[in-house]
């Protein structure tokens, strides 16, 4: 299957949301500290939680033939200590790619297609894609925080507050206050394989 091809069928799905350098390992992920911070976004406590359930909208834009492209849709994530769960909705809410990560290793499945499996994420998705997306990191930027040299946790304290980690540009436009966590995340990074890529990441529910 042709790169460009492999691409669009993740990337449809995704929010991807998603790179080589741009992923951690679970391990060092799941072995992170929890961090409690003031949020200057609602004056409230926040802490980081390891088990949550998200669910949203997300759109991709890259470039496919010097060419923009852009590839809306919905997710479903579930995070807890042994793992992550991504479903991939089309716009019309159809199933399309289901992504999980554990101790035993990671799998990929598109409809229609025998799943991929991967020692762990990251290696799955370079070699589906070419190259990868950062499941890993959203681990900790849904909730408004980024890891500092892989380890220690901080939070993102301010609205719109723009974040450099792991090769992506984070922008945090918005944010829910009851409870306190992001309601919008803007990611952008260049890529060789797809140019520039754009993530727009739309929260709506969060338990």
């Amino acid at each position: 299957m042709p790169s460009n091809t492999r691409f669009s069928l993740l990337a449809s799905a995704l929010f991807c949301t998603l790179f080589s350098t741009g992923c951690a390992s679970l391990n060092s992920q799941t072995q992170a500290p929890a961090a409690t911070v003031v949020s200057t976004a609602t004056a409230s406590t926040r802490q980081y939680q390891q088990q949550i359930q998200i669910s949203g909208k997300i759109s991709i834009q890259y470039q496919q033939a010097d060419k923009p492209q852009s590839l809306p849709g919905g997710f479903e994530w579930e995070q807890d200590a042994q793992g992550i769960r991504i479903t991939l909705l089309s716009q019309l809410d159809q199933i399309m790619a289901r992504i999980t990560q554990n101790a035993q290793g990671a799998t990929l499945e598109l409809n229609g297609k025998a799943p991929r499996t991967a020692s762990d994420l990251d290696q799955l998705l370079q070699d589906t894609l070419g190259w990868s997306l950062p499941v890993a990191g959203l681990r900790d930027w849904l909730q408004g925080f980024v890891a500092i040299d892989g380890k220690q946790l901080v939070a993102v304290k301010a609205e719109d507050q723009t974040v450099n980690t792991q090769g992506w540009k984070l922008r945090y436009v918005s944010w829910h206050e009851q409870p306190s966590f992001p309601k919008r995340i803007d990611l952008q990074r260049y890529t060789e394989q797809a140019g520039d890529v754009s993530i727009r990441i739309v929260v709506n529910e969060w338990k």
